[in-house]
């Protein structure tokens, strides 16, 4: 999975919960228990929300480290820039 490293933990248990309630959703369909389907969907889409944030803030971070790099090459020290912009 895409996600930070701090991240890992969590995502892969908001994937092994998500894996589970998908389970769960499919077994009540086939004992026609429709309110538990539903109830094992929202979960799963809980986890798979969850689990969507932890992917975009690894993207968003890759993006910043992009900048970052892109500034180290053109010679920008940016140090100076953090402390100008927190003046």
């Amino acid at each position: 999975m895409n996600v930070l490293e701090q991240d890992k933990k969590l995502a892969e248990k908001l994937w092994e919960c998500g894996c589970i309630y998908l389970d769960r959703a499919r077994l009540a369909w086939v004992i026609a228990r429709f309110d538990d389907v539903e109830r094992w969907i929202t979960e799963f889409q809980r986890c798979k929300r969850d689990l969507n944030e932890l992917v975009r803030r690894k993207e968003r971070h890759d993006r910043l480290m992009e900048v970052v790099e892109t500034m180290k090459e053109r010679g920008i020290d940016i140090t100076i820039v953090m402390r100008k912009g927190n003046e």
